[in-house]
């Protein structure tokens, strides 16, 4: 799957994923949520997530339909229906955001996330070590660092293949 970011100044950014049987799906970000979803994608590429935010988009669901009132989204997409890696994935993201803006990724965030996780009832994705989290944390600069140098109408282009 392509995932294609595309840069507004004056507009909200877009985010487009055009999957390998050709269809897409695309929607306006919110501002500033270009850095959760590059961190999705260092996340689930990494460490191999196929059902976690682009992993369920490849599969065929749309970006609009994580944001729709409970009642009118897919099943799968209910919270208590959605994979584990995808919760997993959301926590990770999460505390990886609020790393990045602290400058702090540090040996305490696999502690944290295990609590996070555990308070959740969900597991700890044992295929998360810290080596695993520095390649992570620097994926996501490096995709931050593309981001922020990209201009007016500009485009990251990202290629999804875990599927």
């Amino acid at each position: 799957m392509i995932i294609q970011f595309k840069k507004y100044r004056d507009k909200q950014s877009t985010l487009t994923c055009i999957r390998s049987d050709g269809t897409r799906t695309w929607d306006k970000l919110q501002v500033d949520f270009e850095l959760h979803d590059l961190a999705h994608f260092a996340i689930e590429t990494e460490l191999g997530f196929t059902n976690a935010f682009y992993g369920l988009l490849a599969k065929g669901y749309n970006i609009q339909d994580f944001s729709l009132p409970v009642e009118q989204r897919p099943q799968a997409l209910i919270s208590k229906n959605l994979p584990v890696e995808s919760l997993q994935t959301e926590h990770i993201a999460n505390l990886l955001l609020i790393d990045h803006f602290q400058k702090n990724i540090g040996s305490d965030f696999i502690d944290q996330l295990k609590g996070m996780l555990k308070e959740d009832g969900l597991a700890f994705p044992e295929i998360l070590t810290q080596e695993r989290l520095e390649k992570i944390n620097n994926s996501f600069e490096e995709l931050i660092s593309k981001w922020n140098a990209l201009e007016e109408e500009g485009m990251l282009e990202l290629s999804f293949n875990l599927i």
